[in-house]
C-alpha cells in the first residue's frame, strides 16, 4: 500500500473523530512535509534510517517534530486499523532535533493591572478579563457566553471552544474531557463583569477569535500598556498562581490539564520570587527546626 493511500484513509477516518483545528494541523503537515517525501512510497519499504535522514534534513526543529509525529500516526494507524503487515520504522528510536528552550512571555502582577486598565470599556474587555484571570485557552475565552457565567458565585462553565480554521469560525467541544470544567473568578472580576453585562446575552464578544486577539493587542499598544498574547495570558495566570502560593495540582485543575506534569513543564515560569520564597521556607526549617 502506498503511503498516500494510507494517509487519505487515515484523514477520512479522523475527520469524524478529531477537532477541526487538530485535523487542520495534520492536513498542513501532510501537505507541506510528509506527502512530498513519502506519498509515492510503499509503506512496507519505509526504513528507519530513511526516516532519520528525512528528519535530519529539516531546518526548523518544530516542523521536524510535527512532520515526524504525523508520519508516525499514519503508519501506526495503518498497522492497527488496515492490518498492514510491516515493521514500524518509527519504533526504532528516531532522534528528533533539539528545540531551543522557549520561555513564555508572561506578565507580572502590575503588568496585568496595566493590561486590564488599557481594556477598560473596550468591546473585548469581558473576554480579556476571563482570559487573564482564569488561565483559559484563547478558544475557551472566546467561546464563553454570558449564560456560562454565574455573576452571583463567580462560577464560569467552560463548555465550548471557538476556533478559526482555514479562515472560517468553528465552534467545537473543549480540547479534552478535563477541559470541560468550572472555574471561579476573583471578586474584582465578578464586580466588573456585572457592570459590563447590563442585560447583554450571547457571546462575551461577537468578534471572531482572531479579531479579538488583534484588537486587544492594538488597544494595549495605543495605551502603552503591557501586553502578551491570549495564549501567554494562560501562562501568566499559572505563574502568578504559583507565585501566590497556589499548589501545582490546583493550577493543573484550573487549566484543565489531564496531568500535573503538563502544567509544570509548559506553563510555570521559574521567577526569582517563587524560588526565593521557597528558599526562605527551607531556611526557616533549617535554622529553626
Amino acid at each position: 500500500m502506498l503511503f498516500e493511500t494510507a494517509a487519505r484513509e487515515y484523514m477520512d477516518d479522523k475527520a469524524r473523530r478529531l477537532r477541526a483545528c487538530t485535523l487542520a494541523g495534520y492536513e498542513s503537515a501532510l501537505a507541506l512535509h510528509v506527502l512530498p517525501r513519502w506519498g509515492g512510497v510503499e509503506l512496507e519499504s519505509i526504513a528507519p534510517e530513511d526516516v532519520q535522514a528525512w528528519v535530519d534534513g529539516f531546518e526548523l526543529p518544530g516542523a521536524a517534530e510535527k512532520a515526524y509525529k504525523t508520519l508516525r500516526q499514519v503508519v501506526r494507524w495503518a498497522i492497527r486499523r488496515l492490518g498492514v503487515r510491516m515493521y514500524d520504522p518509527t519504533a526504532a528510536g528516531v532522534e528528533l532535533p533539539r528545540k531551543a528552550a522557549r520561555r513564555p512571555r508572561t506578565m507580572e502582577a502590575g503588568q496585568v493591572r496595566s493590561y486590564l486598565r488599557a481594556l477598560w470599556g473596550h468591546e473585548c474587555e469581558a473576554v480579556a478579563i476571563c482570559s487573564v484571570t482564569l488561565g483559559l485557552r484563547r478558544g475557551e475565552a472566546c467561546g464563553l457566553k454570558w449564560s456560562d457565567i454565574d455573576l452571583r458565585t463567580g462560577e464560569v462553565r467552560v463548555r465550548r471552544s471557538r476556533q478559526v480554521v482555514h479562515g472560517h469560525e468553528v465552534v467545537e467541544a473543549p480540547k479534552t474531557e478535563r477541559s470541560a470544567r468550572s472555574c471561579w473568578l476573583p471578586r474584582f472580576a465578578v464586580r466588573r463583569l456585572r457592570a459590563l453585562r447590563r442585560g447583554r446575552s450571547g457571546w462575551l464578544c461577537e468578534l471572531s477569535p482572531d479579531a479579538v486577539a488583534r484588537r486587544i493587542r492594538s488597544a494595549c499598544r495605543r495605551a502603552g500598556a503591557a501586553w502578551t498574547s491570549m495564549t501567554e495570558c494562560r501562562h501568566t495566570w499559572a505563574t502568578l498562581a504559583v507565585e501566590a502560593g497556589v499548589g501545582i495540582e490546583t493550577v493543573a485543575m484550573m487549566l484543565g490539564h489531564t496531568d500535573i506534569g503538563t502544567a509544570y513543564e509548559h506553563y510555570i515560569v521559574p521567577r526569582p520570587r517563587i524560588c526565593k520564597d521557597a528558599q526562605r521556607e527551607v531556611e526557616r526549617l533549617l535554622l529553626n527546626g
